[in-house]
């Protein structure tokens, strides 16, 4: 009875199903980056000529963005980032020729998306 279960074709697939299911953890982990969303939400009501958003890691510049053409609404970036602390800046320019620079420190935990809202600096 024992050496008829030991025959049995689905025995032979755990081992290599263990390792898929193994290396979809490890994958999804915090050692890899993992796909974020970053909305950056803009003070209400404004009117934007042009955006930069950047993401800081300590001295690292991480992410870079920049919308050129009067961006309405929130700011979106998708990006691939680890766990960890990061510095989100955001400089705007008003059409009435007004600049700003805000920032916000942001800790990634396992979110996926993540709404940001720099204070003025």
């Amino acid at each position: 009875m024992t050496a008829g279960l030991l025959r049995h074709p689905f025995l032979h697939r755990v081992p290599v199903l263990l390792l898929v299911g193994a290396g979809i953890l490890v994958w999804r982990s915090a050692l890899f980056p993992q796909p974020r969303t970053l909305i950056w939400d803009l003070p209400a009501p404004v009117s934007l000529v042009r955006a930069e958003v950047q993401l800081w890691q300590d001295q690292a510049l991480v992410a870079r963005t920049e919308w050129l053409e009067a961006p309405h609404g929130p700011l979106v970036q998708q990006l691939q980032l680890r766990s960890g602390t990061y510095r989100a800046l955001a400089f705007l320019q008003f059409s009435d020729g007004g600049t700003e620079q805000r920032g916000q420190s942001l800790v990634l935990g396992r979110e996926e998306t993540v709404h940001l809202a720099p204070e003025p600096r």
